[in-house]
């Protein structure tokens, strides 16, 4: 039977994958939010090392990041450098850097809940990547920073532990 509706069992698959990896987690792993749910300020800006990032730099790297992605697959954006904006604010800040990522990681999911599958294989523009691999690489490199703040807050702890 024919449909009008575009199909979209991939966006559906992506909007899932990317809602656990930037929430709750999934089978394999915590997402971004619950890494995040007892972290403090002062846990957020320790650094192990003079040229180590931070929790608060890998959050605000990460919704740099994610951001970028959205933009795209709205239509808009202009081309962007590495970034690892530092925290600043203090609680309040902190604060408002969780609720960024986690605000923008929804609208992620929402946008990409819109797309058919035949815009997710679309390529973006003059390159060699579809849609659907701009939103994997997304994915994969906010679960790659949810591990470096797995280990950086284990470190935290165990020098909070040793002090």
């Amino acid at each position: 039977m024919p449909t009008t509706q575009p199909r979209k069992r991939l966006s559906r698959a992506l909007v899932v994958f990317t809602r656990d990896t930037a929430g709750r987690g999934n089978w394999g792993h915590p997402g971004l939010a619950k890494m995040l749910k007892d972290v403090g300020v002062d846990e957020a800006r320790w650094k192990p090392a003079p040229d180590a990032h931070s929790i608060w730099e890998e959050v605000n790297h990460i919704a740099h990041w994610s951001r970028f992605v959205l933009d795209r697959l709205e239509g808009r954006g202009q081309p962007t450098k590495q970034a690892w904006p530092p925290g600043v604010g203090g609680a309040e800040g902190w604060r408002r850097a969780v609720g960024d990522v986690t605000r923008l990681h929804a609208s992620l999911a929402r946008s990409l809940g819109r797309l058919s599958d035949e815009a997710l294989a679309a390529k973006y523009r003059s390159t060699r990547y579809q849609m659907a691999q701009l939103v994997l690489g997304c994915v994969a490199h906010i679960a790659y920073h949810v591990g470096q703040i797995a280990v950086l807050k284990r470190l935290y702890r165990h020098a909070g532990r040793a002090a």
